[in-house]
């Protein structure tokens, strides 16, 4: 045992987590232009492992800060004898900032949720939509009702034969695709109100957020086609279906009061874009202007001014991108962890150190 600490403690290990860590950052970071995003995300911060020209192994990130994160706790074990005196309190406190770090970085991949509200001026909501996660609601509508029940059941990873619901309304999947395209026919075989009669699969985009989902459902005795890019549900029997992106409830109502852009002249080219909206809680109102490095941060939640929309009416829509991260406030922690550690470690090397 002792030997497998002495070599996960090496020095050397460090050296090369760090270099690669440094290689992944740097390559991602370009591959964002060509690849999008998400693509990114997956194939260098997010995997273990993956294949450079489709056949030669490069670990991902994953991997890599796992190794190192093994690396930092048999070097504290390694070493832990050597700091017991009160002298090294800095350094200890530096170690277990990294640490820190390390949870921190587990806990926002595993934990963070993102999503995104798309308002017009004048409109509030309580929900957030998800980039990439579907999900097929339902609800019945009551005459002049204000509020809907609805009952929405993940399809992202929806296969052929999968149950959805055996309840009141049975509702079975025949076909799901997650990226595809609808067209409109004379006559169909499937039940839509959009007169949608025929889909076919595409290949997932990079960008996961630009993929519509579309999928043929069996609901109750009627075989039912939903697409993610529909303008309005499907009405069986006195309830409406409708496939769409998953929505995530808010501990609040957030309403657009206001948009904003100002352009570059002679262009429709957006110098700047900026929200004013209001945040409606049961007892409490208050006002808060969104813009580029000013998120409105809110209990959990912080929304990001992302892009807007100007329909051909004229009508202005924000939309802002909203990041649910319960442990946002793990890498500030860290953060101070680390530098009082540090500073405390150079003060008493400072004030220790022998006169010559």
């Amino acid at each position: 045992m002792k030997k497998i600490i002495k070599l996960l403690s090496s020095v050397k290990i460090t050296v090369v987590c760090l270099f690669l860590l440094f290689v992944l950052t740097f390559w991602g970071t370009v591959a964002q232009v060509e690849h999008g995003l998400y693509a990114a995300q997956e194939r260098y911060f997010f995997s273990f492992f993956f294949r450079i020209f489709g056949v030669v192994p490069f670990p991902g990130a994953q991997l890599v800060l796992w190794v190192l994160c093994f690396n930092l706790v048999a070097s504290v074990i390694m070493h832990f004898s050597r700091l017991r005196h009160w002298r090294y309190a800095g350094l200890k406190l530096s170690h277990a900032g990294i640490l820190v770090y390390f949870v921190a970085a587990f806990v926002i991949l595993h934990g963070a949720v993102e999503s995104n509200v798309h308002l017009m001026e004048g409109e509030g909501t309580n929900l957030s939509a998800s980039y990439h996660e579907w999900e097929l609601a339902y609800w019945k509508e009551g005459p002049g009702a204000k509020e809907r029940q609805v009952t929405a059941y993940n399809v992202t990873q929806a296969r052929a034969e999968d149950v959805l619901s055996a309840g009141d309304i049975p509702i079975e999947v025949k076909q799901f695709y997650g990226n595809s395209t609808a067209f409109k026919t004379q006559a169909t075989s499937f039940r839509n109100d959009s007169g949608i009669g025929l889909l076919e699969s595409k290949a997932m985009v990079k960008e996961r957020e630009k993929n519509i989902a579309g999928g043929i459902f069996r609901i109750g005795d009627a075989y039912v086609l939903l697409y993610g890019n529909e303008a309005r549900p499907t009405k069986i029997g006195d309830h409406y279906f409708a496939l769409r992106r998953a929505r995530y409830p808010l501990p609040f109502i957030i309403r657009l009061k206001e948009f904003t852009a100002e352009f570059h002249p002679g262009t429709k080219v957006a110098k700047s874009f900026e929200s004013m909206v209001e945040v409606i809680k049961p007892n409490a109102k208050r006002d808060v202007r969104i813009y580029m490095n000013n998120p409105l941060r809110e209990k959990d939640y912080t929304f990001y001014q992302a892009s807007y929309d100007i329909d051909t009416m004229g009508r202005e829509y924000s939309t802002l991108a909203v990041v649910k991260n319960r442990g946002q406030f793990l890498p500030y922690a860290a953060c101070f962890m680390v530098f009082f550690g540090l500073a405390l470690h150079f003060s008493i090397a400072a004030l220790t150190r022998k006169q010559v």
